[in-house]
């Protein structure tokens, strides 16, 4: 027994350096809110939540939806050409149109906004450096991955959440926390964490920037249904607090959204698969034994070590918000509990996407995650206003096993056939 765990460590070597520096970095992230929750009662974690949901509109839609192609594009650039100059070019002027699209929305729409969330005019402002700040997370962690340096990206990340961090451990020793001592941080972070790693970005491969046209056109060619997709998945996992800003009160809201975060840590520690594997799928897409390792020995691997983590978290997790939070958040347990599901049935799909990405599969999946939102929404309406929030969470794990069992059908369908 001792023998063959030493084994299967020796093999997934790389992926278990990787995967523990991301799920560090993402567990420090994901802190966040739930550090914020232990300081800030649920009304104001409701504000907070509703103010984060503008900001992660933006950055579903445009940011995370052209990091994928950014990856894809730059490892046929290097692969070509032994630099990322065009793809780095195209993915800022991208991430340049985002800025203004969402500063300009801000301005436009402020009043809309103030009245929604609850935040006040200040705070509201203070959004655009949130944004800015998962920007430039993005923009960086993409250099790295579109150069394989996995690593140095969750280790870049790790750097950042750290500052993160400590930066409202120290605002709650000196002083009062508060959303405008808050949300700075977001840009703060980041901007502190690359001065560590200028030196580390390969800089020599993508400066001086050169903008192609083509390489332009492919950049937005690809990010164009992935928008479609990352405004359906920002709806799949935010669309709930639209519903419940009309059925629920505040306070209910931040319950319910405390419940979520630890469900949407699951889904961000379980996305370090995807995004570890995305480059080798790219890259071996074409070469079968490859890609029936992957799918057939390492993802039951990865599976079975994710359910049983999973099944930790079920049990320890009310004793775990007793302890931090004093019983003000107990409902919060039910809600992950529930969701729970979703982040299982997320993780056996998530093993497809690196395939759906590498074939260019964009089109049809973006269509199955749409058709899932609006069976989510319709869901929540109609248990939200009978049940409560409690509602929101079936409606969700629902959606998600339903997403599951598409992709499924349609990888077998279609995909599996031109690889296999």
């Amino acid at each position: 027994m001792l023998n063959w765990v030493k084994n299967e460590f020796q093999k997934g070597k790389n992926l278990i350096s990787y995967g523990a520096l991301k799920v560090s970095g993402l567990g420090f992230s994901f802190l966040i809110p739930i550090l914020l929750a232990v300081f800030l009662t649920p009304e104001v974690l409701g504000i907070y939540s509703l103010g984060m949901m503008i900001v992660y509109f933006f950055n579903s839609t445009i940011v995370l939806s052209s990091a994928n192609p950014s990856v894809i594009c730059g490892i046929e650039e290097l692969a070509k050409s032994k630099k990322i100059t065009h793809t780095i070019t195209s993915r800022a002027i991208i991430l340049l149109i985002a800025s203004v699209l969402f500063i300009s929305a801000i301005l436009l729409f402020k009043n809309q906004i103030i009245n929604f969330t609850r935040l006040t005019e200040t705070q509201t402002y203070l959004l655009i450096l949130v944004f800015a700040g998962k920007m430039i997370e993005s923009f960086i962690g993409c250099i790295f991955i579109s150069q394989n340096k996995r690593i140095l990206e969750s280790i870049f990340q790790f750097i950042t959440s750290i500052i993160s961090v400590s930066y409202i451990i120290l605002i709650n020793f000196f002083w009062e926390i508060t959303l405008e001592r808050v949300f700075p941080i977001f840009l703060m972070a980041p901007l502190i964490s690359v001065c560590f790693f200028i030196s580390k970005t390969g800089y020599q491969m993508f400066l001086p920037l050169s903008y192609d046209k083509n390489a332009f056109k492919k950049m937005v060619l690809y990010t164009r249904w992935i928008v479609l997709g990352g405004t359906a998945v920002y709806l799949l996992n935010w669309g709930d607090n639209i519903i419940l800003r009309k059925f629920s009160t505040m306070e209910e809201i931040g319950v319910y959204n405390l419940g979520y975060q630890f469900f949407k840590g699951m889904i961000m520690i379980f996305s370090t698969i995807k995004i570890y594997f995305l480059p080798f799928v790219s890259l071996h897409i074409d070469n079968k034994s490859k890609i029936e390792n992957y799918l057939f020995v390492k993802r039951k691997k990865l599976f079975l070590l994710g359910t049983i983590f999973s099944v930790i978290l079920f049990l320890v997790m009310p004793k775990f918000v007793e302890l931090i939070y004093n019983g003000q958040y107990q409902d919060s347990v039910v809600v992950f509990r529930i969701l729970l599901t979703g982040a299982i049935f997320s993780l056996y799909s998530m093993f497809y996407e690196p395939i759906f990405n590498s074939l260019k599969k964009f089109g049809v999946i973006q269509a199955i995650t749409i058709f899932c939102v609006i069976v989510n929404l319709t869901l929540d309406y109609l248990f939200v206003s009978r049940i409560g929030f409690i509602g929101a969470a079936i409606a969700t794990a629902l959606s998600y096993f339903l997403m599951t069992l598409i992709k499924i059908f349609y990888f077998r369908k279609f995909c599996k056939p031109l690889i296999l």
